[in-house]
């Protein structure tokens, strides 16, 4: 080995950058057998705050999710590839519909009102999300999760902050990359409703029950025949004069009738694919990426689907030694279309509730144009005809562009000025023909509509760094100032009644009546000040301070500015003389910081008392007005969250690395919208008032297992956190929330959100009805559910309400194995839950009570109470019980969940193979995601489907994808 060598470079690979560095060797002949035996030292760096720095070097907790990790999957956003990978950041598939973004959270939920989202930052720069980006352009991803790595970002920070770094031109010729996949998409699980020969049991109890008690001498055995004899009908085959209510469908179980499985012929099979091509190159001037990529995913839902086209060009220039600039164009195309899926009152859920049965002339088609509602069912239009002939188009052009320029001021001094700008132009276009041809003409009730909304967001800062060494010591300075300014306009229009429903565009000149016209503007801006320095000892030390100045135009003029500082230290015990010798110890390091954000997410105007439209009356006649609608909040200011984190990194044997964080964090002042008396004839203010706490723990392990020929990693993740409510305003009064109000609290002491419900514990039997001791609802009968008395005051009522549970998770976790031999490679991915509730209000939808016969129902209603000898599964009321209305713990699930969420099986053609077709790198891999999952969500499709409080109202389904893809360069 040469007595001196020194390699310093920066690689750019799909896995990280990487610094490699093989220090300088000038020891024995003993020390040099040794280093020869010795790893090559490897640092990766990180991206932080306005800059970077070495992983060992980084006094906050900062978690890194590397593009190597997701090249594979079929994801159609880069949030998606943050599922799993990073303690502390938790991720949720709200709903799988085509194209939508996933919700994230960084160490848990500490806004009632305002965001609990993260802060975007593209290559620098600030953005509100990712969907500009290719998956296949970014080159990481790091999550800054503590207010030691935040703080720079002042007001935005308190809720974590996602960077993506992108991938950048090189030196050398240009080298094309192209990837492509396709795959087909099945609906992961369906939901347990009634079959039809359940439905048709379940009515005919329902109606015989009324015909019994109709009039004495009746019994369930009449036919057909004698029950149109009572209401004097004709006994024809004319079922459309029969009394529903009374009277059953002769033709059931027989082939008269069509049988529908709405579930199968509302979801199919659909396909996935992405393309993507990219050059990258450049000189020692000049280096460029350049990249193209179409993203195509239908809907398992009929005439639903995304489609997006993305370009992206980044262009760096070394004008001179000292001057240097950049730009950087991200625009975007996207389409998504089809009918509301999702959410109450919505396709999905007409389709559960629909009867499984129907004319056989209609089938499918049910109480659509000229075909008549089958007269057992309700009126609800069929969902195909809905799905498949209602236009409901998005489009939007996005562009994302930012540019910079930086000088050498003097060798260790850097002054960098950048600008960027995001311009967002969306416009949606609807139109629901008349569906009823029986009662209606084409157009009649037709309603077409138009929304179109602009938004445009400038961004310019002014950055001053310097860095110097003075022998074992470090320091590094960074000073700026940034600007922004963000504008949205929104025009919304919508009519009824058309000559005809030939031409599905909006046209107001040709309706019978305006039922929407609006437009809306509105504007906010932020100013910030900034610094940070630090200081680093032989890099076994290492502290650093921030501050920064924000001024918010959300807030009022005496309250505009909010300081946000932080600091934070570490130790690299590794490095110390009593144990840098030690072989086995590739790490040690402990770290504190502590620091405080804000938040201002509140949308404009809402300290303003504002006003609305409104009528007056002068002399008979209305008038056109304004009216007060909101009232003024002068003191409203920041919301502020105070954060300290503990740190522990290991490395042993340069094989094993693991981290350890426990946090504290406190949200002061929320930003609420408070109750407030109706005497001020307002409902709510908007409020500084009361505080959230969250603690968690979070541990990160990744080992290398076998090091030979065939290599296996592991890496995994498990995140706790407990969250509570440590103070409200108006004298810690509780806020209900959820549902209607009914479903969750918040309340002191308590997580937020928390479920706030009836707890049901059976169903009652004619011994409870007649026994005084149990406590039962007003009018209560045999078969009703059965609820805790839990204020025991022996009568169930609104008192009875308790605390049972939350949205939040005990822990979440991600677990990943990979394996490699020869040219083969197989990754398979874990992940999942423990704790936490989700409320299935789409269950109860179709799942309580007295609701009728006209809808279907779910399954567990085969095993409903019938009578004390036949009691059915103890949980499912009868049929016609009186306690509907209650929204009880019956669709109140354990969140828990396991998934197979990837397997990926790749093989790397052998380079000597692939050279001979002129490429290299040749890959062709198959991928399976969202594989298999275990959980106890039986009143919805996903138990991550919900909203902040933890209720589902019918989310679309997550699909299982099934894909196969290649990748090569040329």
């Amino acid at each position: 080995m040469k007595k001196s060598i020194v390699t310093l470079g920066i690689l750019l690979s799909t896995t990280s950058f990487i610094f490699a560095q093989e220090k300088q060797n000038t020891g024995t002949v003993k020390d040099t057998v040794q280093s020869k035996n010795k790893t090559k030292e490897i640092e990766e760096v990180v991206i932080i705050a306005y800059g970077t720095q070495k992983k060992g070097e980084v006094t906050g907790s900062v978690g890194r999710v590397s593009a190597e990790s997701f090249k594979d999957r079929p994801i159609a956003r880069v949030d998606q590839a943050l599922t799993g990978q990073i303690a502390g950041v938790k991720t949720r598939s709200t709903t799988g519909k085509p194209g939508e973004p996933l919700e994230i959270r960084v160490r848990g939920t500490a806004s009632i009102s305002a965001s609990n989202s993260p802060l975007y930052v593209i290559d620098g720069i600030v953005a509100d999300d990712m969907a500009n980006i290719s998956p296949d352009d970014v080159q990481s991803i790091e999550v800054l999760k503590d207010a030691a790595s935040t703080a720079m970002y002042g007001s935005r920070g308190s809720n974590g902050i996602v960077i993506v770094t992108t991938k950048k031109g090189n030196t050398g010729k240009p080298s094309f990359t192209f990837s492509q996949y396709y795959g087909v998409q099945t609906i992961e699980k369906k939901l347990d409703i009634m079959s039809s020969s359940e439905w048709i049991d379940y009515a005919t109890e329902a109606i015989n029950k009324r015909w019994v008690a109709l009039a004495p001498g009746n019994s369930a055995s009449d036919s057909y025949a004698v029950r149109a004899n009572y209401y004097n009908l004709p006994n024809t085959t004319d079922y459309n004069l029969a009394n529903i209510n009374t009277m059953l469908d002769p033709r059931w179980g027989t082939n008269q009738v069509a049988y529908i499985d709405w579930q199968d012929a509302f979801y199919r099979p659909a396909a996935i694919q992405n393309y993507q091509l990219s050059v990258r190159g450049g000189s020692s001037n000049v280096k460029y990426a350049i990249s193209a990529a179409y993203f195509d995913q239908e809907g398992m839902a009929l005439n639903t689907g995304f489609n997006r086209f993305n370009l992206s060009a980044v262009v760096d220039v070394n004008i001179s030694s000292k001057w240097k600039a950049g730009i950087a164009l991200r625009p975007s195309y996207s389409q998504s279309y089809g009918a509301a899926v999702d959410g109450k009152d919505n396709e999905a859920h007409k389709m559960l509730s629909m009867v499984p049965v129907a004319e056989l002339g209609a089938g499918l088609y049910t109480n659509f144009w000229n075909n008549i509602r089958y007269r057992w069912a309700g009126s609800t239009v069929s969902p195909i005809g809905t799905l498949e002939n209602t236009t409901n188009n998005t489009n939007e052009f996005r562009m994302l562009s930012s540019m910079y320029m930086s000088y050498d001021i003097l060798p260790d001094l850097n002054f960098k000025i950048s600008g960027a700008a995001t311009n967002n132009f969306n416009i949606n276009n609807g139109y629901t023909p008349t569906f009823n041809l029986v009662t209606n003409i084409p157009g009649q009730v037709s309603i077409a509509s138009r929304r179109t909304v602009n938004y445009n967001r400038y961004l310019g800062e002014a950055l001053l760094n310097y860095k110097k060494t003075f022998g074992s010591h470090t320091i590094t300075a960074l000073a700026g100032y940034s600007a922004e300014n963000y504008r949205t306009t929104a025009q919304y229009n919508r009519n009824k009644g058309f000559a005809n429903d030939d031409l599905k565009t909006f046209n107001f000149t040709q309706s019978a009546s305006v039922l929407n016209s609006e437009y809306t503007a509105s504007e906010w801006m932020l100013t910030s000040l900034f610094g940070r320095v630090n200081y680093d000892y032989q890099k076994k030390y290492m502290v650093f301070a921030s501050i920064r100045r924000d001024g918010s135009s959300r807030f009022s003029w005496n309250h505009l500015y909010g300081d946000f500082a932080a600091f934070g230290a570490a130790w690299k015990v590794d490095k110390e003389n009593f144990l840098k010798d030690r072989s086995w110890l590739s790490n040690l390091k402990l770290r504190y910081s502590w620091g405080e954000n804000g938040n201002n997410a509140i949308g404009e105007y809402r300290h303003f008392g504002t006003l609305a439209g409104g009528n007056y009356s002068f002399g008979g006649a209305l008038s056109n007005g304004l009216v007060p609608n909101s009232i003024e909040s002068t003191e409203l200011t920041w919301e502020k969250t105070q954060s300290s984190d503990f740190g522990l990194e290991l490395g042993l044997f340069n094989r094993i690395d693991f981290s350890a964080d426990y946090y504290i964090k406190k949200t002061n002042d929320l930003l609420l919208q408070e109750p407030i008396a109706s005497a001020t004839g307002y409902t709510t203010a908007w409020r500084n008032v009361g505080s959230v706490e969250n603690k968690g723990l979070e541990l990160e392990l990744s080992t290398k297992n076998l090091t030979g020929q065939f290599k296996w990693n592991t890496s995994a993740n498990i995140a706790f956190n407990n969250n509570k409510v440590l103070k409200l305003g108006n004298n810690n009064k509780p806020i209900y929330t959820g549902f209607s109000n009914l479903t969750n609290i918040i309340q002191v002491g308590e997580e937020l959100n928390s479920f706030y419900l009836y707890e049901a514990i059976g169903v009652l039997s004619t011994a409870d009805i007649n026994n005084a001791g149990v406590a039962k609802t007003t009018g209560a009968i045999a078969g009703d559910v059965k609820y805790r008395d839990s204020n025991g005051d022996g009568k169930i009522d609104d008192n009875d309400r308790h605390i049972i549970g939350s949205p939040t998770p005990d822990y979440y976790w991600g677990f990943t194995n990979t394996f490699s031999y020869k040219g083969f490679d197989l990754s398979v991915f874990f992940q999942g839950q423990k704790g936490g509730y989700s409320y299935a209000l789409l269950g109860r939808a179709i799942d309580r009570p007295g609701m009728g016969t006209t809808t279907n129902v779910m399954g567990n209603w085969a095993n409903r109470w019938r009578s004390d000898a036949d009691p059915g599964d103890g949980k499912t009321p009868r049929l016609d019980g009186t306690t509907g209305g209650l929204l009880d713990t019956r669709w109140l699930y354990d969140a828990t969940y396991i998934q197979l969420k990837n397997v990926t099986l790749g093989y790397n053609f052998p380079q000597e193979l692939v050279s001979k077709l002129k490429i290299s790198n040749l890959r062709l891999y198959v991928s399976l995601e969202n594989v298999w999952r275990k959980d106890n969500y039986y009143g919805g499709y996903n138990p991550e489907s919900v909203q902040s409080d933890g209720t589902d109202y019918g989310a679309y389904p997550n699909a299982k994808v099934y894909m196969m893809g290649l990748n090569f360069n040329f």
